[in-house]
């Protein structure tokens, strides 16, 4: 088996969070095997005056295969959506994503498995499929009837700790890596708001407790204070948007070790919807002009509080919120406060951590996988170089750039 060198001028050290120069990446099959100066191989790939780092992450989007934000925005077939959700794969993929945890979308179960399989190129996907949540939660789609929103395989809703542990069972017999729940309304949700409380503590501590039973992770959809305190205290392990973080919230989670991805790009989004419209409803815009005044000092209070941030920008695929375009979360997060050496630890290792791959990829060490990209620049001294991806490498093998 042959050896591949990947050179550049600087490589990102997530560990020491510093920039070293003239490292080399030695790859052999799917695997980092060393990682040093002036290394050998069979093959030499010369990036020049590029910066090498980890693939990237995202732990927190939707493959989802939607392009509008019309009220009927679930009804197209689901054919036509799984082809655009494939595109999306590769988008993410060219755009040095190499390792994904979908959070939501029954297509994502067989777009993992395709891409698994080398039917279509994308990045590892890590998919919850189907979202778990209270009758009328978050994920209980209000805009559609209740005949044909109990009919789209997106959401599992469930009342009583009983019918909470038998949707964990039901989701992770539909292929779940991990278990997505809502403790909170929502800002696109109509009939909630963020700050209303979903799931009793028993229920979602019958799902941890299922969910955990069952090896998988529980991920919570929480942005109002008392969903994610009552979601942290039950013991889930990720906390998704956070948006109305208190001392309290963020002293328990540095107490548990919960993660946040705190999904910070959409405090753009919402702006940018807020300003032009776009289609969207007054009460959804309302909630977002809330939102944006809220989102800035939650992320302020869990990082200097020393909670555990990884990436996530729950992009769909739709308008402004385009796949390929992932990497304009770790800039907003870099924008609302964060330094670029921990911006770049959320995109990489801790993204890694919250999936439960750290020891696989996150970091370009040697016997991880051989997950590299290659940019423009230096992003320790301008986070935007991570749109100006010139290499990726996912596994051993080479994808060329977008």
């Amino acid at each position: 088996m042959k050896t591949t060198v990947v050179r550049a001028a600087r490589l990102f050290d997530v560990t020491e969070g510093v920039i070293l120069k003239d490292v080399d990446v030695a790859v052999r099959g799917d695997v980092i095997t060393e990682v040093g100066p002036g290394l050998l191989g069979d093959e030499v790939i010369d990036l020049g005056d590029r910066t090498l780092l980890p693939g990237f992450l995202d732990v927190h989007m939707h493959l989802t295969g939607l392009r509008s934000y019309a009220e009927g925005r679930h009804l197209p077939p689901r054919e036509i959506l799984a082809v655009r959700a494939a595109q999306d794969c590769e988008a993410l993929l060219t755009a040095g994503f190499t390792t994904v945890r979908d959070c939501g979308s029954a297509i994502a179960l067989n777009l993992r498995d395709l891409v698994a399989e080398g039917t279509i190129p994308g990045p590892r996907i890590y998919a919850a499929g189907p979202v778990i949540c209270q009758t009328g939660g978050h994920a209980d789609a209000h805009h559609l009837p209740l005949d044909l929103a109990r009919a789209q395989p997106d959401s599992l809703i469930a009342d009583g700790p009983w019918a909470c542990r038998q949707a964990v069972r039901e989701a992770v017999r539909a292929g779940a890596d991990f278990i997505k729940i809502c403790t909170t309304g929502g800002v696109s949700s109509e009939r909630d708001h963020p700050n209303d409380a979903h799931f009793t503590a028993e229920e979602i501590a019958a799902i941890v407790d299922e969910a955990h039973r069952l090896g998988r992770r529980v991920a919570s959809h929480a942005q109002g204070r008392s969903g994610v305190l009552t979601a942290v205290l039950a013991g889930v392990d990720s906390i998704e948007h956070g948006y109305y973080l208190d001392e309290e919230c963020v002293a328990e989670m540095v107490a548990r070790g919960t993660f946040y991805v705190p999904t910070f790009d959409l405090r753009t989004f919402f702006q940018r919807t807020v300003d032009g419209g776009h289609g969207l409803p007054e009460w959804r815009l309302r909630k977002q002009r809330e939102a944006i005044a809220a989102m800035g000092p939650s992320l302020l209070r869990a990082y200097e509080a020393g909670v555990l941030i990884a990436t996530g920008s729950d992009y769909l695929g739709t308008p402004l919120r385009a796949h390929g375009a992932n990497a304009d979360e770790p800039i907003s997060l870099v924008g609302g406060g964060l330094p670029p050496v921990e911006a770049l630890r959320a995109l990489t290792v801790n993204a890694a951590t919250v999936i439960g791959v750290e020891d696989r990829t996150g970091s370009l060490t040697p016997g991880r996988w051989a997950d590299l990209v290659a940019v423009d620049g230096d992003p320790l001294i301008d986070i935007e170089a991570l749109r100006s991806v010139a290499f990726v490498m996912k596994g051993g093998r080479v994808h060329s750039p977008r």
